[in-house]
C-alpha cells in the first residue's frame, strides 16, 4: 500500500511540474501559435497512418496449381 502513496505523490509532483513548465512557456511570446500549427500538423498527418500501415509491409501473395506450394 505505501507504493501506491510514493507513486501517487510523484505523478502529482510530475504534474505539478508539468503545469508549471507549461505555464512558463506559454507566457513566452510567440509558442501558443507555434503549438496551434504544430497540433494542425499532427492532426493532418494523423491521416496518412492508414497509408502508411497498407504500405509498410508488402505482403507476398503465393499461387500454385498444387497442393505442396514451396
Amino acid at each position: 500500500m505505501s507504493n501506491r502513496k510514493v507513486k501517487k505523490r510523484s505523478d502529482s509532483k510530475r504534474k505539478q511540474e508539468y503545469e508549471a513548465m507549461l505555464e512558463a512557456a506559454l507566457a513566452r511570446p510567440g509558442v501558443h501559435e507555434v503549438m496551434k500549427v504544430y497540433n494542425g500538423w499532427r492532426e493532418k498527418d494523423r491521416g496518412l497512418d492508414a497509408y502508411r500501415s497498407a504500405t509498410k509491409n508488402p505482403h507476398r501473395v503465393l499461387t500454385t496449381n498444387s497442393s505442396n506450394a514451396r
